[in-house]
């Protein structure tokens, strides 16, 4: 939406959202359109859950969680919604857990880093907005609009602007605001495992973060 005036009233008219589904391709599904008959079936079905399944869990390493002086500088003082770690380490044991949305189409992800002096852990809820844009909102108010780009043994994340969220409404923020062109890469290596490369890069600064690690789902939680 434009501004500061809730979903709900600017969107009355746009179609209702799928029901909950518990299955995680159903959001990747409902984002990509077309395009989800383009994307890797390995990657598809990282996706997939079973019926008697709660969530996909992923565990591997992060060979490198880099930042510049000023990227660690703008972790710290966003330190309160623990959305990006300020350190600069190698190997670091990583995990990540995605439930499908008790309520609506979506996730709740959960990352943690094993840093040898901190394990540091954050959450964020995706979601598909009303207008059927990809939405993302992490911890203190700050959120993403995220568009896929689907690529040969590749699902692409990029950020589309940031807003700040609070109990539903959404307000942009300007661009001489945004935290930095944000990329994450998933590549398909196998049918078992594949890498990921974050990086953010300000307009300005230049880059700011840089991960990349390789990972493999495990056998997911019974529920």
């Amino acid at each position: 939406m434009a501004g500061l005036g809730g979903e709900s009233a600017a969107t009355a008219a746009a179609p209702r959202l799928p029901a909950a589904a518990h299955d995680l391709a159903a959001l990747l599904r409902a984002a990509l359109g077309p395009r989800w008959a383009l994307l890797h079936p390995h990657i598809r079905a990282r996706f997939a859950l079973a019926p008697d399944e709660s969530q996909a869990e992923y565990f591997g390493t992060m060979h490198q969680v880099r930042c510049t002086w000023l990227g660690g500088l703008f972790a710290r003082l966003i330190r309160y919604a623990r959305v990006l770690p300020h350190h600069n380490a190698e190997r670091v044991p990583f995990r990540f857990d995605v439930q499908p949305l008790r309520e609506g189409l979506g996730w709740l992800k959960t990352r943690t880093y094993h840093f040898a002096d901190e394990v540091f852990s954050f959450r964020s809820r995706m979601s598909l907005g009303r207008d059927g844009v990809l939405l993302e909102r992490f911890g203190g108010g700050l959120g993403m609009r995220v568009r896929l780009e689907v690529l040969p043994n590749r699902l692409v994340f990029v950020d589309d602007g940031y807003f700040l969220h609070w109990r539903g409404y959404r307000l942009p923020l300007p661009r001489p605001l945004w935290p930095g062109r944000f990329v994450l890469v998933h590549r398909d290596l196998d049918a078992t495992r594949f890498e990921v490369s974050i990086d953010v890069a300000h307009p300005w600064f230049g880059p700011l973060f840089h991960q990349d690690g390789t990972f493999e789902r495990t056998e997911s939680v019974r529920g």
